[in-house]
């Protein structure tokens, strides 16, 4: 898929994140600028100096996506630096924390609820309004299966991932008719820096491989999907969820 992002131009939240930054990579190597936003503008500055190294054209926008003054101004820095946003991909996100139900504080729900599903719904607002005066665009928002099915340990994430599949299936249908595409990657658990730590060896104890089916899937996995449906190879789609597991999960 060698250039199929050329001359596109793409806002990705939680662009310090494993996933984030992975999906980064893989547009800047098929062609598109990346405008990558997270709270963590040292992880963000470090990320894009390694996208540069390789030959991208790449900027860092430290942005708390809860707050709707600071999308704004990511929106309108990325059009300053590069004209416009083709494609946004709304990976913000986390489940912060484990508690049951019962012991949530309303701090604690309300905040769950802005990062995970608010700030999706801000981003889209924001680059909604330029995109329909463009013509089209294309919409990429990250849930995960926990906003597909029961979630007892954390379910102010789940309730708001859930948000997250509904929205993107609205959005499609209320932006479908300005040429603009939104669809939804569900990943399960992922490989990510952090889950990695804990995940057991490749190697059995004979030196054998691991079964395939024992692993979860990886980042580029995600940043696969993620590429395909930020493209034209999806014009025919939208308002899909598609979910990203590992086989053990499907038996």
């Amino acid at each position: 898929m060698s250039g199929i992002l050329e001359g596109k131009v793409a806002i990705i939240t939680g662009g310090a994140g494993g996933i984030g930054s992975r999906i980064a990579q893989a547009y800047t190597e098929t062609g598109a600028k990346v405008v990558i936003a997270s709270r963590n503008q040292e992880k963000l500055d470090a990320i894009v100096e390694k996208l540069q190294a390789n030959g991208a054209e790449a900027m860092a926008v430290a942005t708390d996506v809860t707050v709707p003054e600071e999308v704004d101004d990511m929106v309108a820095k990325t059009i300053e630096a590069y004209g416009s946003v083709d494609i946004l991909v709304n990976n913000a996100g986390g489940a912060m924390f484990v508690k049951p139900p019962e012991k949530l504080k309303p701090e604690e729900w309300n905040a769950a609820i802005a990062l995970n599903l608010t700030s999706v719904f801000l981003c889209s607002q924001a680059v909604g309004h330029h995109m329909i005066e463009a013509g089209g665009g294309r919409i990429v928002n990250i849930s995960s299966v926990a906003g597909m099915r029961l979630s007892p340990s954390f379910v102010h994430y789940g309730a708001a991932k859930a948000g997250v599949i509904n929205l993107t299936k609205s959005l499609a249908v209320c932006w479908g008719p300005h040429n603009i595409h939104v669809n939804c990657i569900a990943p399960g658990l992922t490989q990510t820096e952090g889950v990695a730590q804990w995940l057991p060896d490749r190697t059995n104890e004979d030196g054998s491989p691991v079964a395939r089916l024992d692993y979860p899937p990886e980042t580029e996995n995600v940043a696969e999907l993620a590429l395909f449906l930020g493209s034209d190879l999806c014009r025919h789609i939208s308002g899909e969820l598609i979910p990203i597991r590992a086989l053990y999960e499907l038996a």
